[in-house]
């Protein structure tokens, strides 16, 4: 039976003479609690002698690493009597089928149920068999069948509130006083969690609308009883923010706005054709300064008109349009078009902006330089420049300036997006995956890649025009802004291409896909944060957003490896990266990490980042 499914811990038989016998699987967890199984033993059978033997009854351990072939056994005195243990009295009254209550598995530390059947020969009790069934799958089920994103699903016996499973694994079990114990609702690790069996306890109503005591966000809360026929008063609890509803309805609504928009657009465009026919050429150079006024340069030039006047007229807009295209060149486009929108003469002066930074440079760019010919480097950095300035622009970001082979742009100004952060990451991702496809033709034309490395950040910075009286530059400074350029230097140190603060992630968590790399100190700030990998966007179908599915599975494994090494469970962490890089071998976060987890000195746990090349 026990080879049958991974849910089932433990199959075992238990008499009335006192006699017991049991099979398990041997794990990490149980290898912890008993220094004397061997390293390699994958299973584990042992007995408990009859009442026969008097005082002298002993538990018979025997352990194997293929089954069958023994590798190491023991004995040691025992006192235990199985007929007093979980569910065996309640098999041996009913005659039936028994489900004992959660308990914590005193070998591996983790939540089973225990199932027993009642033994029978003529009639009569002698024994029972069972086994022991952990909830991880359950947990498993009802974190992929959430309500929605953001909700809480849990199954618990209301009479001592005592939690069967939940969507959130980790939280169905604490630690009181140095041991485990499965978890409550009245002490379960949600604030939403408690707030909401409170209230059902106080009003009694099953379905109820309440506030969260954390951020104050309205939340939905259903309980729901078994069935009687269950044999078990357990409930099903959901717990669900409406925002996650509510949140549809907005989309709509500005899908709505969107199509308004578009109708009103064509709408202007029909009536711009139908005053076409009726202008003549005045109406050229109206519409000649209005391309100018917006920038939009890909207009189509004017006929030459035969008065002379007119023709002076289109000549002058005709300057008008090469200066400002030529001066577009040197300043950010959106910075030009404020200006000639406003009609305000230029001045120095900034204002605080929240804003996605975005910092790039290439990958052992000085070695290449010095391999290339001139001609040779001029035309991939050409491509390398349009690839990386037009993913920016394709997510309505800002160039601001080129550092030698380093790009620094932003989200947020001169025109505020209020989704600058989520931009931002796209923005990132279209620029490596560009310039992927992009070496994959170099390297088969026999040219050396060139490797993107990318910084973002997300803080509130200082945004304007900047400089001497007599040379102005549209940028940003600030701290933020150097945490975004040393956070690309970053990548070099991990081996990635995308390296993300902890505030771009709590920006938009659920919207992106992302690896915990490690908390670090960047140079001049005392206050460590978490770094992050970005590896894709969630819930998209663009192929040059989208998140592998290798990416996803790395992903989720390496949260689960950064989550021991940050509690300082250095040896577990270790374990969780060797398991990475065992499947994904030539992962260099892992190895970086593995080397981290080995120094085993609390310093190895914060990591100093000081100022790329590029930094400003």
């Amino acid at each position: 039976m026990i080879w049958t499914a991974d849910e089932i811990d433990a199959a075992f038989v238990s008499f009335e003479n006192g006699y017991h016998r049991a099979v398990t699987r041997i794990d990490d967890d149980r290898r912890r609690s008993d220094q004397r199984i061997p390293r390699n033993a994958n299973w584990h059978a042992n007995f408990i002698d009859d009442f026969s033997v008097g005082e002298n009854r002993s538990r018979h351990r025997t352990f194997f690493d293929t089954w069958g072939h023994v590798n190491g056994e023991y004995a040691v005195p025992t006192t235990t009597d199985y007929r007093t243990t979980s569910g065996y009295p309640e098999a041996k009254q009913s005659r039936n089928l028994a489900v004992a209550d959660p308990q914590i598995n005193v070998d591996t530390g983790a939540p089973i149920i225990n199932l027993r059947v009642p033994i029978l020969r003529a009639g009569d009790f002698i024994g029972s068999a069972g086994a022991s069934i952990t909830l991880g799958v359950l947990s498993e089920f009802l974190a992929s069948h959430r309500a929605s994103a953001n909700s809480a699903t849990i199954i618990a016996n209301p009479v001592d509130g005592r939690v069967i499973a939940a969507s959130d694994r980790q939280k169905g079990v604490r630690a009181v006083d140095g041991r485990l114990e499965v978890a409550r609702l009245n002490n379960f690790d949600d604030e939403n969690v408690r707030e909401a069996s409170r209230l059902h306890r106080q009003s009694r109503d099953d379905n109820f609308l309440f506030r969260s005591p954390h951020d104050g966000q309205e939340w939905s809360a259903s309980f729901t009883r078994f069935p009687v026929s269950f044999d078990h008063y357990w409930q099903a609890i959901i717990l669900t923010p409406t925002a996650d509803f509510i949140g549809e309805l907005k989309r709509t609504n500005r899908q709505i706005v969107t199509i308004i928009v578009a109708l009103s657009a064509a709408e202007l465009l029909l009536i711009y054709f139908v005053s076409r026919r009726l202008s003549r050429p005045i109406e050229g150079v109206s519409r000649e300064l209005k391309a100018v006024e917006t920038l939009a340069f890909d207009q189509p030039l004017m006929r030459a008109s035969k008065v002379r006047e007119i023709e002076q007229l289109q000549s002058a807009a005709a300057l008008l349009r090469n200066s400002l295209q030529s001066f577009c060149s040197f300043a950010p486009v959106d910075v030009v078009r404020g200006l000639i929108k406003s009609g305000i003469p230029l001045h120095l002066g900034v204002e605080r902006r929240d804003m996605t930074i975005f910092f790039a440079d290439l990958e052992n760019f000085s070695t290449h330089a010095e391999q290339s010919t001139p001609d040779a480097l001029l035309e991939q950095m050409s491509v390398y420049f349009e690839q990386v300035t037009r993913a920016i622009s394709d997510e309505q970001g800002t160039v601001d300036k080129f550092i030698g082979d380093g790009i620094m742009a932003f989200w947020g100004a001169p025109v505020a997006l209020p989704d600058h952060v989520l931009r931002g990451c796209a923005g990132a991702l279209r620029a490596v995956r560009r310039m992927e496809r992009v070496n994959e033709h170099w390297q088969a034309d026999g040219k050396p890649p060139l490797r993107i490395r990318i910084g973002l950040n997300c803080a509130e910075v200082l945004v304007g025009n900047i400089g001497p009286s007599g040379r102005f530059s549209y940028t940003a400074i600030g701290d933020g802004v150097n945490v975004a350029a040393r956070l690309e230097g970053a990548n070099k140190m991990f081996g990635t291409s995308i390296c993300i603060s902890d505030s771009v992630f709590n920006a938009v968590p659920s919207r992106i896909v992302v690896r915990p790399l490690r908390r670090v100190q960047v140079k001049g700030r005392k206050q460590e944060f978490m770094i992050y990998e970005l590896m894709g966007l969630a819930n998209t179908s663009d192929p040059e957003l989208k998140v592998l599915p290798a990416d996803q599975k790395l992903a989720e494994m390496t949260r689960e490896a950064s989550a021991l090494f940050e509690a300082g469970d250095l040896e577990g962490a270790l374990r969780s990266y060797e398991d990475i890089l065992r499947q994904f071998p030539d992962d260099s976060v892992a190895t970086s990490m593995i080397g981290a987890c080995r120094a085993g000195s609390l310093d190895s746990k914060s990591k100093f980042i000081a100022a790329p090349a590029t930094a400003p």
